[in-house]
């Protein structure tokens, strides 16, 4: 049996940049020209942000936007965790910023206030031409001072909630916390500590949430993270799904695409 990897070391490297398309492409092109991480790329304003399923991320200057690139000897199976542990790294940042209130995560890892979402993360990765290192990138966005006004969903922002924090002060809080759960993630073999801090913030148990997997739509009821980090539904029939992958929506389903 092979060793696991060792965990990851995140530095405080921050390379704060005006305006980009996107801090998940800045990094990856950092990564192309031979950065191997980790490194933090920030932007004041993203003109081509994006979230899961391709969606376009609102980013106007005063919210966080921020991408860390961080480098794996190889392809992990247990990268899909780190939508866990980046989610508990924002909830905490969040709750750090603004301890008079309560946030929640919603699986994979949105951060909610009262159902309505405060902060979004886009996991990806790349292998490396000609080796089999794998770089990986974590963007996370969190509404500091703005948010949009959606049909479909509902957003909020710490400024909406009677909260002032600026970008650098959240990326400060941010790197520190992600730093903290990557070091005890450790590849996977501390998933069940995250797991753990991450039901202490989850939605309440019984919540009924509809999951859009691309293929279908499931109805259920929010039960918990199985051991591996997927989403446990109970259906109306009694049984229970796993949920490996999907938009989920708090409630019944949307009149539009969520």
């Amino acid at each position: 049996m092979p060793a696991p990897d060792p965990p990851v070391q995140v530095s405080r490297a921050i390379e704060w940049l005006d305006s980009v398309g996107s801090t998940n492409e800045v990094a990856f092109q950092r990564a192309a020209l031979g950065e191997r991480g980790p490194l933090w790329i920030a932007a004041n304003r993203q003109t081509g942000g994006r979230g899961r399923s391709g969606r376009h991320w609102v980013s106007p200057p005063g919210n966080l936007h921020a991408s860390l690139l961080v480098t794996f000897p190889r392809l992990l199976p247990t990268v899909p965790q780190l939508s866990l542990v980046a989610g508990l790294a924002a909830c905490q940042t969040v709750q750090h910023l603004a301890p008079g209130l309560i946030f929640r995560l919603k699986w994979p890892n949105d951060v909610l206030m009262d159902g309505a979402k405060l902060a979004g993360i886009l996991i990806e990765g790349r292998m490396m031409p000609g080796s089999n290192a794998h770089n990986v990138v974590i963007g996370i966005g969190i509404n500091l001072a703005h948010h949009p006004e959606l049909d479909a969903r509902r957003s909020t922002s710490l400024a909406a909630l009677g909260v002032s924090a600026d970008p650098p002060l959240a990326l400060e809080c941010l790197a520190g916390a992600l730093e903290h759960w990557l070091a005890i993630w450790a590849g996977g073999e501390g998933l069940p500590a995250v797991r753990e801090a991450w039901m202490s913030r989850a939605l309440t148990a019984g919540t009924a949430v509809t999951v859009n997997t691309g293929r279908e739509m499931i109805e259920g009821q929010f039960v918990g993270l199985d051991p591996d980090g997927s989403m446990v539904l109970r259906l109306a029939d009694g049984g229970q799904r796993l949920i490996t992958f999907g938009d989920v929506h708090i409630g019944a389903p949307p009149g539009a695409d969520f």
